[in-house]
Order: structure tokens, then sequence, then C-alpha cells
């Protein structure tokens, strides 16, 4: 992967591209494939102040004034690259006006920059786990919020958790940058297609998505009609009068413009679906909590904690589960289109209704399930047995049937809001 950092402040530009080359996944996974690039303040004509006073905001409204002769090669290089990390904290950058911060530049280097993936930076230096909603930052408009200290954990850059600190909600960095160009491929193959029936959601599916997740359009539309085209126009990542002149121009056949309407719905269809669909895992449920609600689905080899874990690792089907379960009820399913989910999801309406399949619930007891709970914080199963340190209980805010969930509650990390821990589960 090619990363590129921006940051007001040399020192911590350096921190941050030590902290992502201090694991040897990362440093495999980045600096023998591709390398990280900083961009800071400084004099010279290379700063990060010289970029975007003279260049970056001279081109976008250039592109937005005249796209068809505008020139783009001012902004052309950062699609080079597959990740920029922006520190939220620009202040000192010498603009000679408003000060910035990364949300108020993202929304312009993601309509007007090919990078697919956009990190936001130490914006909430006291969360490092959101019992909120279990998201990260849910007003932000990158794709993913950190804190400098997150970027050595090894979740990010693919390893595994082995029961450390790794949210489940944090995704692998690389996957994360495939899926984007793969979201944004197919939305401009859909992009006057319903998401709904692109992304084939089951009929039930209505019955169950939540009132978050059903009110996305202020404008009336409804969240089975709404095209990814629409996700565009109600975007909130540019002031309103620059979406509606990127619609016009992309309307018009300017390519810059349709470029733009595609990544900005592929971010958009991404966020709803993350943020308010598959958070609440009622409409799509992902393998951990299927088998927290299912532990049956392992077999004969429900009774093993480790193959409850393992299950969470595995890319192939049928996933560590049984073989014939999977085959018999799983597979019709499992959502189809991975691009859009961080790891193989189902349709939990058609699970849950298959009669067949809920009665090994109660059929299948000779097997002794492990008292156990996946803790959202180390991405594991957990046992419940250890009467001095348990799993503990908090109820997220989500707008779903399980907003109780679990964690394993670390110390040395910041768990927020800490009124939302019930206690020991």
């Amino acid at each position: 992967m090619n990363i590129l950092i921006f940051d007001d402040n040399e020192s911590n530009a350096k921190a941050t591209e030590q902290k992502i080359v201090s694991q040897e996944i990362a440093s495999h996974e980045i600096s023998s494939d591709g390398n990280i690039v900083l961009l800071f303040d400084t004099k010279s004509e290379k700063s990060l102040t010289d970029f975007l006073s003279n260049k970056f905001f001279s081109a976008v409204s250039a592109i937005l004034k005249s796209s068809a002769s505008a020139d783009n090669k001012e902004l052309n290089w950062i699609g080079e690259f597959d990740v920029l990390i922006v520190d939220n904290d620009l202040t000192d950058l010498e603009l000679g006006g408003a000060m910035l911060t990364a949300e108020s530049i993202i929304g312009y280097l993601r309509a007007f920059t090919d990078v697919p993936y956009i990190i936001s930076l130490n914006k909430n230096h006291d969360v490092d786990f959101d019992l909120r909603y279990l998201y990260g930052d849910y007003q932000s408009f990158s794709d993913l919020a950190l804190n400098t200290n997150h970027l050595s954990n090894q979740r990010l850059w693919g390893g595994k958790s082995d029961g450390e600190f790794a949210p489940w909600y944090w995704p692998c960095i690389k996957d994360a940058v495939q899926r984007r160009k793969n979201q944004i491929e197919f939305v401009e193959n859909n992009l006057q297609v319903s998401a709904w029936k692109a992304l084939e959601f089951p009929l039930a599916a209505n019955e169950y998505l939540s009132l978050r997740a059903k009110s996305r359009f202020s404008s009336g539309i409804g969240i089975q009609d709404a095209t990814f085209e629409d996700f565009f126009e109600s975007s909130h990542l540019l002031p309103p009068k620059e979406i509606k002149e990127l619609h016009a121009m992309a309307k018009e056949g300017d390519q810059l413009a349709r470029s733009a309407v595609f990544r900005i719905s592929a971010y958009e269809v991404d966020r709803w679906l993350r943020r308010d669909v598959l958070v609440t895992q009622d409409v799509l449920i992902d393998l951990p909590h299927l088998l927290a609600q299912m532990p049956f689905l392992l077999g004969d080899n429900a009774e093993k904690l480790d193959c409850w874990n393992a299950v969470i690792a595995s890319k192939k089907s049928p996933f560590g589960l049984d073989e014939n379960l999977y085959k018999n009820h799983l597979a019709s399913a499992q959502f189809g289109h991975d691009m859009w989910v961080p790891g193989p999801c189902f349709w939990w309406p058609r699970l849950k209704s298959d009669d067949d399949l809920v009665e090994h619930f109660f059929t299948d007891r000779n097997v002794s399930w492990p008292a156990a709970l996946f803790c959202e914080d180390v991405s594991h199963f957990v046992s419940n047995t250890d009467a001095e340190d348990p799993p503990q209980e908090f109820e997220a805010e989500i707008d779903g049937s399980w907003r109780r969930r679990y964690i394993t509650n670390l110390s040395g990390f910041n768990y927020s809001p800490p009124g939302r821990i019930i206690g020991k589960a």
C-alpha cells in the first residue's frame, strides 16, 4: 500500500509514520509493497501549506467553474496513494484564512482525488472504543477515525488480535481500500438503480430495518426507492451548492464530475450500511454475532471455544461452520455483494424465519456449548466463567434489538462514554 500523511507538524507526521511501521506485519504490508509519504508544514515549496493554498483549493475551484477546461494535474498525484491520513488539527497551517481541520477538507479530497480511503486522526483524543455507536466517530466524514497510537494495532493491518485491544468495528485497511475501489465500480454500473434493489435486500428486511436506517433521507424518499444517485444528492460532504453544481456537470457528461459522483455515492452507501444497518445485526448479521445467536451452527465443534474464534478469522465458506447446515440453510441467505461489508454477512430475517434451521436450537443438545460471550473490544469470544474478571455488559445507543453487547474493558484504554457500561455480564 501507498500511504500519504497530512499534518501541520513535522514531528507529529513522523510519529504517525513510525506508529504504522512499528509492527512487523505493518512493515511488510506497507514498506515492502509501497511507501509512506509525509506532507507537513514547512517553509518549502513542497509543504502542506503550499499545496493547500496554492494548488488544492485553486484546482477545486477551477473544476467547479469549468471542469472540462480545468487542469487537474495538481490533484492527480494524490490518486497514486491507497490511503490518506489527515491529522484533524491543521490550525498551525499559515493559510491566511479560516483555521482548517481534517473534516473541513476531507469532502473535497474525496470528491476531487482518486485516493480510495481516508482516515481522520486525533479528532477524539480521549476515545479508544466507541460504546455509543460501535462506529468510531458517528459524524466524521472520514472512512475511519483513529488516534495516532491506534495505528500500531495489528488488526488494522491484517494481524490477529489474540485477545488484545482490537475493536470489531475496525476494518483491515488493506481490505477496505480494495472494497472501496470495487464499490465505486459498482456504483458506476448502478448509479440510477435503487440501492435496495441492487444490493438485493429481501422484502422482509424492511420490517427489521431500524428507524434510523429508514430515515436516511430527509427529502421524503423511501429507503427502498433511493438510488445511488440519491445518496450523492443528499450528501453533506460538500456544501449543497457544490453538490448541485457537480450533479449538473455530471449529467452533462463531464468526466471529472461523474467520478466525484461515483466516489461520494460509494462513500455514502458504505457509511449508511456500516453505521445504520450492519451495526444493529437485525438485517445483516455477521459471523460472530450469528454464532452467538445460533451456537449449533458449529455442529460437533460447538463445545470448543477455539473453534468459535476460528470462525471469526475464516474467510472461506463454510467458515468453520457445519458444512451441511451451511449448505442447506446459510448459503442461500448469505449477502452476495461482499465489497459492501467487512466480512461474511447473512440476511437475518431469512435465517430467523427458517423453521428447520431454528429447530436445531432445541434438538442439537448433545453438545455442551461453552459459556462465552463475543467481546466487541477484542474481536474475540471470551469465557465468562472467570468470577474475578468476566466480560462486562454495555448498552449501545443504536436503534436495534441487540443494543446490549459485551467488552473485556481492558486497562489502559478509554471506553467512551463510560456511563454506558452496565457491569459484569
